[in-house]
């Protein structure tokens, strides 16, 4: 057994990383980024996990009735169903975010905040009309 002076005891904590917090990201190009939105979609769309809507508006902002409807559709991971990310328009609806917040498992957001992230994590993928309008003129 080697012995060690006690003031070399702690020699690894005065030499640990510097300078501030480190930064992992990467950027990617507008081209790949939309590729990868386009990608995402269509694979929604072949797994049959696609629902379009007229229009995505809530008439309260209670959580018990959207809950109900949602159920309907077997979505809501409470009763065995799946998880979903709804689409809005270009304005996300509040009463609609409101009866969102306390479900678990689903997320409303406008059209602007669609991202491929959210778009795998959640099994189904909800879009209004106007969502898919606006997607078009933004993807091309």
């Amino acid at each position: 057994a080697k012995v060690r002076a006690i003031s070399l005891k702690r020699i690894a904590y005065v030499t640990g990383p510097k300078g501030g917090v480190q930064d992992y990201t990467t950027k990617l190009n507008k081209k790949v980024r939309r590729l990868g939105l386009r990608v995402a979609l269509s694979q929604k769309l072949k797994e049959g996990n696609l629902v379009l809507v007229d229009d995505l508006k809530a008439p309260s902002f209670k959580t018990g009735a959207l809950a109900k409807a949602l159920r309907k559709m077997d979505i809501g991971t409470k009763y065995g169903g799946s998880t979903a990310f709804m689409v809005g328009g270009e304005k996300a609806d509040p009463n609609l975010q409101v009866a969102c917040r306390n479900i678990y498992g689903i997320r409303h957001v406008a059209q602007l905040g669609l991202n491929v992230y959210d778009i795998l994590k959640h099994e189904k993928l909800i879009l209004s009309t106007e969502a898919v309008e606006k997607m078009e003129a933004r993807l091309g």
